[in-house]
């Protein structure tokens, strides 16, 4: 009589669990739950960059890491003035980056002020897609 009533019981909490195992599934179709529990979830990631092309990989071109300037000399502090640029000790400089999702070089001039701080010259910088 004892052995009858642990199957018993244990047939009952099977047969609970089952219920409450399968209660979640009724629900999302449908069966017999007045609750519409059809719920999307989603996860993305957001950058502060809103567009859609931007890259952030770095890449290798003719031996340069992109987002990076490099000078095509050393940079040596003589003190001597540039009238083109208005500044001291300019010289030139390249960078391999995106821009609207292609890959590109900058070139540019880099020159330092009264104070000894560097600078770029409005309207120096070139801009050439990479293949």
């Amino acid at each position: 009589m004892m052995k009858s009533l642990k199957y018993v019981a244990a047939a009952g909490a099977l047969g609970a669990a089952t219920a409450l195992a399968t209660a979640p599934a009724h629900a999302q179709l449908g069966l017999g739950v007045g609750v519409d529990t059809d719920v999307d979830v989603g996860v993305g990631v957001k950058t502060s960059d809103s567009h859609p092309r931007h890259r952030h990989e770095t890449y290798v071109y003719d031996g340069y890491e992109s987002g990076h300037w490099h000078t095509r000399h050393e940079v040596r502090r003589s003190h001597r003035w540039n009238a083109r640029y208005e500044g001291y000790d300019c010289y030139d400089s390249f960078q391999y980056t995106w821009e609207d999702g292609e890959r590109v070089r900058y070139d540019t001039t880099f020159c330092y002020n009264d104070r000894g701080r560097r600078f770029e010259p409005e309207g120096v910088r070139a801009v050439v897609k990479v293949r």
